[in-house]
């Protein structure tokens, strides 16, 4: 490709090219390839978006360069205009290209001096190692269109802002940190690295890079399941837990498919019974199971959370990101094989923490085993004793109670090839109860929930689609639970035994679920 026909390098290019150049290759010339942003990539996105917005009044006053991404040009020629107009004390998304580098920068502020100070802003709550690349390539782009950059900062959430109530208060809800050092220090090195990322641009084919963990750090990548058809279907990125060291030993002696694995590979117990159960097709137990799973006693209650954490508050007396939990489902496994289910949905536009808590004691009063997925709702009414003292006690005593966390069980004694390496709640439920995923949903992961219960409690929202957003949430919260007793009921391999909980838990499978037993 002739030089002339390299496409111009942006802010994200430049990040994307640092993570991997095959991903730089495939955004520049085949973008559709790319997997849209799911719910959760998309509410990182608009926080991004909304902290973005509010940073302005750090430094107000100034004026907004709101020409489209594809109009750079007339982006740059207004932001020269107002470079010049010394009556402007800031610009918002300026605009300069340079050596084939196009930049917007979130702020732009007039000095008393007559120079620039440049701030980044990021929804994060601290400065991070992949953000000095970031302000850097905007700092050499600006100094190299004449300006003089005094200071370059970042701003990101603060920790220690707690939200009052009312209107946001920038210079509050934000801290400043000052990176001219880093930044400059890097400047140093990117000629270079531009050097690299067009020669690879210049290819006619993206450069042949294998997947790894650069394809979700530090972000992830758009092009993953373009780029994992690459792969054997029973690639070594499935082994849970695979470390670099023995990622690159496999690969470097040509091994690409778990079926190709020599049997002295030294694999660790969870990535052998991955092995075993991809080369035989069935499931692999560990000896323990069984005595693992005979810890839960009944009544046993089957558990799970929604929260909510947005970057900017919502309630009076929280930070930002902080879990506000909001729905609780309880599945109960009952003694004499019966199983119930109870659940809690807040309503309206308070705080639902207190409630949330109370309905949440009550309904676990007496329980004898507490089974969640995670330790995070453990994780989160800790927090709560914190936030609710009133309450702490009573926490407290639910925290001394019983808890098995069913995913170490199964990270730790079993396997389903069908996992693919993952052991989160979405990839083991389909394994073990094949058509009892969550499709079927209209809410499928916890971000939506979050999304969904925010909308909910809108004033302008309408009565009906409030309804609705409600019953959702609902649905998803049970079939969470639900999906614990299926793990459960597949793992035992819907064997009943009338010794032991099995078999209170088969009868009640059997009258919850009429589809019968779990095919693995």
């Amino acid at each position: 490709m002739a030089g002339d026909d390299i496409p111009l390098l942006s802010k994200s290019r430049f990040t994307s090219g640092l993570q991997c150049l095959r991903k730089l290759h495939l955004s520049c010339f085949q973008p559709e390839l790319g997997t849209p942003p799911d719910a959760a990539q998309q509410s990182v996105f608009d926080a991004g978006t909304a902290v973005g917005e509010m940073a302005r009044d750090l430094r107000p006053g100034g004026v907004l360069i709101d020409e489209a991404y594809y109009l750079h040009d007339e982006a740059v020629e207004r932001t020269r205009r107002l470079l010049t107009d010394k009556s402007v004390p800031a610009i918002y998304e300026a605009a300069f290209t340079e050596d084939g580098v196009r930049v917007r920068a979130d702020i732009l502020a007039r000095t008393s001096d007559g120079s620039w100070e440049l701030i980044e802003v990021k929804s994060t709550m601290s400065a991070k190692k992949q953000h000095i690349p970031d302000v850097a390539v905007q700092l050499m782009v600006i100094e190299k269109a004449g300006l003089t950059i005094d200071r370059v900062s970042l701003a990101h959430l603060s920790r220690d802002y707690t939200y009052p109530g009312g209107e946001y208060e920038a210079d509050q809800l934000l801290t400043i940190d000052d990176m001219t050092d880093d930044a400059r220090a890097y400047v140093e090195t990117i000629a270079g690295e531009l050097a690299v990322m067009r020669d690879a641009l210049a290819g006619d084919e993206p450069p042949d890079i294998a997947i790894g963990p650069h394809c979700r750090k530090p972000y992830k990548c758009e092009f993953f399941a373009h780029c994992r058809a690459r792969e054997p279907y029973w690639s070594i990125e499935e082994l849970p837990g695979l470390s670099a060291k023995k990622r690159n030993q496999l690969r470097d002696a040509g091994t690409l498919s778990i079926l190709e694995i020599p049997d002295d590979s030294q694999l660790n117990a969870a990535q052998e019974r991955a092995r075993q159960s991809v080369i035989t097709g069935r499931p692999q137990r560990e000896g323990s199971l069984e005595s693992e799973l005979n810890k839960i006693e009944t009544p046993a209650h089957f558990i799970d959370f929604e929260t909510l954490g947005p970057a900017l508050p919502v309630y009076p007396g929280t930070r930002p990101y902080e879990a506000v939990p909001f729905q609780w489902s309880d599945h109960v496994l009952h003694q004499n094989g019966n199983v119930t289910h109870s659940e809690f949905l807040a309503d309206g536009s308070d705080d639902p923490r207190s409630d949330f808590v109370d309905s949440l004691v009550s309904q676990l009063e007496g329980a004898a085993t507490i089974v969640v997925y995670s330790g995070y709702e453990e994780t989160c009414l800790r927090g709560l004793q914190d936030e609710l003292p009133d309450r702490a006690a009573a926490l407290e005593k639910l925290l001394n109670g019983r808890w098995v966390d069913l995913l170490q069980i199964v990270r730790g004694h079993y396997y389903h090839r069908d996992f693919r390496g993952s052991f989160s709640l979405k990839s083991v439920l389909p394994a073990l109860a094949p058509g009892v995923a969550y499709e079927d949903l209209e809410i499928r992961g916890g971000m939506v929930a979050s999304n969904a219960y925010l909308e909910s409690i809108r004033p302008e929202t309408s009565a009906r689609r409030r309804k609705k957003l409600r019953q959702d949430l609902l649905a998803y919260c049970a079939r969470d639970t639900k999906a614990m007793l299926l793990i459960i009921d597949a793992m035992r391999g819907g064997r009943a035994r009338p010794s032991d909980l099995t078999s209170n838990l088969y009868r009640a499978l059997r009258a919850l679920w009429p589809f019968g037993a779990s095919k693995t």
